[in-house]
């Protein structure tokens, strides 16, 4: 049985999809790993704001996104034939 291969715009969707979930994973670590590292420095509690709001506001939307195109590209696709 042979995979079927995506093109065009799904291919794009999948990637957007992907690339989100992976983003969500990298940002929450270094959100956590930099906050510790500046706490530390400084001796002070500082909460590092631009990979929380990355990996809480961008990522998800990013995710929806690339979800909800795939599945319209592949309905496109399937009432085509």
């Amino acid at each position: 049985m042979k995979g079927i291969k995506p093109e065009g715009m799904l291919k794009k969707f999948l990637i957007l999809s992907g690339a989100s979930l992976a983003g969500f994973v990298i940002f929450v670590l270094l959100h956590n790993l930099i906050s510790a590292l500046l706490s530390q420095l400084l001796k002070k509690e500082i909460e590092e704001p631009v990979f929380f709001i990355l990996a809480s506001l961008v990522c998800p939307m990013g995710i929806i996104v690339g979800v909800i195109g795939s599945m319209v590209q592949l309905l496109k696709e399937r009432n085509k034939f």
